[in-house]
């Protein structure tokens, strides 16, 4: 496998596990609450996704367009970088899936909610019966707080660090593309997967969930273990 094939999988690898960082969830899930269908759901995520991606897009571009570039001696020291990145993002996706619960619809006054708690420790809501079911411009809104979410927290860090260590230009944007890719189908994947355990609220559902949030971050801790090796030359 090719050195440039590589850099775009970790990318793909890098958005798919950023995307799933608990305020990411958090924030679509509300959103797709509102309307737990699969249709909805891959619309919530496209457009979560989206917003993300344009916003880390319009920022490495500028790096790319002024030409910010990791100096090559530090070639070993990025590639750690991105393996111990990779590592921690893998650990925070499993500490997420322990943590991730369903509320059902006779807990939250007619509408479900999944949640990734805090801690152990009970957690009530103060939904009453007759809360409205109030229906803000859904779609637009997720698209801004995808745009804010790209600006702000460990994207500069995950997306946009590696970018400074490639000299062409070229593979920047292919990075960044893949980057994008990897966050809205994560997004996407994660949508679907909160509408269904909405819509069924079970018990055996939530464990399947669990296992595919698991399953993400024992693969990022695999391809960040990868990384360091060759960072270490082994």
């Amino acid at each position: 496998m090719s050195t440039d094939a590589i850099a775009l999988g970790t990318a793909a690898m890098l958005g798919f596990l950023h995307a799933l960082e608990v305020d990411h969830m958090v924030a679509v899930t509300t959103f797709v609450s509102r309307r737990p269908t699969p249709a909805a759901a891959v619309r919530f995520g496209l457009k979560w996704g989206i917003g993300h991606s344009v916003a880390v897009l319009a920022a490495g571009g500028l790096l790319l367009a002024t030409g910010l570039r990791w100096p090559a001696r530090y070639d070993a020291l990025g590639e750690a970088l991105v393996g111990l990145m990779l590592i921690g993002l893998g650990s925070w996706a499993l500490v997420s899936a322990r943590k991730l619960h369903l509320h059902s619809q006779e807990e939250h006054g007619g509408h479900a909610h999944l949640h990734v708690h805090g801690s152990a420790a009970p957690h009530a809501h103060a939904h009453g019966a007759a809360a409205p079911a109030r229906e803000p411009h859904e779609h637009g809104g997720i698209t801004l707080v995808g745009l804010l979410h790209g600006l702000a927290g460990s994207s500069g860090v995950v997306a946009l660090v590696p970018v400074t260590m490639m000299d062409r230009v070229g593979l920047g944007a292919g990075y960044l593309t893949c980057f994008g890719a990897g966050v809205t189908l994560a997004m996407v994947l994660f949508a679907l997967v909160a509408a269904r355990l909405m819509r069924r609220a079970t018990r055996g559902s939530l464990v399947w969930g669990r296992r595919v949030v698991r399953l993400v971050g024992l693969s990022g801790l695999a391809v960040g273990v990868w990384w360091l090796r060759a960072a270490a030359g082994v």
